[in-house]
């Protein structure tokens, strides 16, 4: 038994896609925030300052001043970027769309009892469902992670009804590789 179906791909198929493959869960992004705090702070406490009376720059940053606004601001900007990166990740999608050789092309996409095959014009890839590590569904898309960098977009616009819709979903999870995370964004 297989599933069979055709879409166009646009450009907020690609942008789901890629902002769903950069996302990471936001306890890891937490860990990651307080870890560059903890390892800056670290580094500080043991570099001297050119202010004698200060002693390390964790001293002299905690002092405060005009002249550490462009640290914090820098090191804002990082903790943000960490935290929101699938949003930025999502927006140069967006942008570098129509320089994409599929952009705007008709994809086919068969969904087998051992692999899925994703063809378009001038285009050709297969993968197995073992390969398929995460499953996000978001309100317009189910997307199939394979990596960190690929995947493949399922917007819900291509099914006449839900129930075709959730009959694709169905076979998706059911085939699904043992361990490959299934989450609702």
């Amino acid at each position: 038994m297989s599933e069979t179906f055709s879409f166009r791909f646009r450009r907020a198929d690609w942008v789901a896609l890629s902002s769903a493959v950069a996302r990471r869960p936001l306890l890891f992004r937490l860990a990651v925030v307080v870890a560059m705090l903890s390892a800056t702070t670290m580094v500080m406490s043991v570099v001297s300052s050119s202010d004698p009376a200060a002693g390390t720059l964790l001293v002299d940053a905690m002092r405060g001043g005009s002249e550490w606004y462009p640290f914090y601001i820098f090191f804002g900007l990082v903790v943000v970027g960490t935290l929101f990166r699938h949003v930025l990740v999502g927006f140069n999608a967006a942008m570098g769309f129509a320089r994409m050789p599929l952009a705007d092309k008709d994809m086919t996409v068969e969904l087998g009892d051992t692999e899925v095959h994703v063809s378009a014009p001038d285009f050709g890839w297969r993968f197995p469902w073992a390969a398929v590590s995460r499953v996000s569904e978001t309100p317009t898309h189910l997307i199939l992670a394979t990596s960190g960098r690929e995947g493949l977009p399922i917007p819900r616009s291509t099914f006449a009804d839900a129930e075709a819709f959730e009959k694709v979903r169905a076979f998706v999870l059911a085939h699904l590789a043992e361990g490959a995370v299934h989450e609702r964004v």
